[in-house]
């Protein structure tokens, strides 16, 4: 699985050459991967950044890419590693602007290098590849080394959704595979509503707000320094005026009292449901994400309805899951209606 580095459009067979020569006459078919179908679907590989073109039609991830040549990771270095040793070789990286981010089991540490310039071979218009060592501190900063391309510069754009995120990827993280979630809660949030990011870290919620759904107001909230910087970036690249960016804990500064809905995107955050609740304008949507095991799937639900409970409440619930976090446990979000 390469994680959101391949996206492609779902189309009924009867659109489907339409959308192909659409996809070619604006350069975004990605012209490395091949047309495959899907029942009475048609699976049209696109770049990046193009989501917004096809909108009439359902973005998928694509975890096992068709590649009209041998491109895949792993068929590559199984050549060159002994076969022992091939059940390490990385089956998942991430692609964010033009660099390659790979986490690299110590076992196989040894050909480091090696998956770098593989990766490069693969990607030829990444200009470099960094070892994913995780991420460290209350802040998650990530811990990464460079190993192949140019490692002079860390800093890259990511475009999405029509979306660009400036970032440093030695100073924050972004996640690609949060792709689907941007987007819905990018076409769910409605005009002239004032919207509340808790966690806004570099806009990744509140950008694609601001610039596609007309909101009043945005009121972004992020405690890293780096991350707020990025934020402030990204409102000037993306021109968008309805942010009002703010620096600091969202324990302590969260406006009250303000909000038609609140964002809560961080999946470390049930501590702060109940100040989320005091932000609503007497009633409102908060949509809260958490990392949850499936032996207690049922435990986010609990908690927005036990904030709400203690915040003199009611509140109408549904929950989803976002994708798979770790082996056995989900990223899920609840999307809470809350009211008096």
């Amino acid at each position: 699985m390469i994680e959101s580095a391949f996206i492609a459009v779902r189309v009924p067979k009867k659109d489907a050459e339409k959308v192909r020569r659409y996809a070619e006459s604006i350069g975004a078919k990605d012209k490395t991967r091949l047309i495959t179908v899907e029942g009475d679907n048609v699976i049209i590989p696109i770049l990046k950044g193009f989501e917004e073109q096809f909108s009439n039609y359902q973005i998928i991830e694509q975890q096992n890419p068709h590649f009209i040549k041998e491109r895949d990771l792993y068929t590559l270095l199984a050549k060159k590693i002994p076969e022992k040793l091939r059940k390490f070789i990385p089956r998942s990286y991430k692609i964010i602007g033009d660099i390659i981010l790979v986490k690299i089991p110590e076992e196989i540490s040894e050909y480091t290098q090696l998956i770098g310039q593989t990766l490069l071979e693969i990607h030829p218009r990444c200009r470099s590849v960094w070892r994913d060592m995780g991420k460290s501190g209350m802040l998650r900063k990530p811990n990464l080394t460079p190993i192949a391309g140019d490692s002079d510069k860390s800093e890259t754009v990511q475009m999405e959704n029509g979306c660009l995120f400036k970032l440093d990827v030695t100073k924050v993280m972004f996640s690609p595979g949060n792709l689907h979630e941007r987007l819905r809660i990018g076409k769910i949030v409605e005009e002239g509503e004032v919207v509340v990011d808790m966690f806004a870290g570099i806009g990744y919620f509140s950008i694609p707000i601001a610039k596609h759904s007309q909101p009043e107001r945005v009121y972004s909230i992020e405690l890293n320094p780096d991350s707020y910087y990025y934020l402030l970036e990204n409102i000037k690249l993306n021109r968008v005026r309805e942010i009002v960016p703010v620096l600091g804990d969202s324990m302590y500064v969260t406006p009250e009292g303000v909000a038609d809905r609140v964002i809560m995107g961080h999946i470390y955050c049930h501590e702060f449901l109940q100040v989320a609740i005091k932000a609503l304008n007497g009633k409102g949507y908060i949509h809260y994400h958490e990392s949850v095991p499936l032996a207690v799937i049922d435990r986010p639900v609990k908690r927005v309805e036990k904030a709400a409970a203690a915040s003199g409440k009611k509140v109408k619930v549904k929950f989803r899951k976002v994708k798979n976090y770790s082996p056995g446990v989900v990223h899920a979000v609840v999307d809470a209606f809350v009211y008096e």
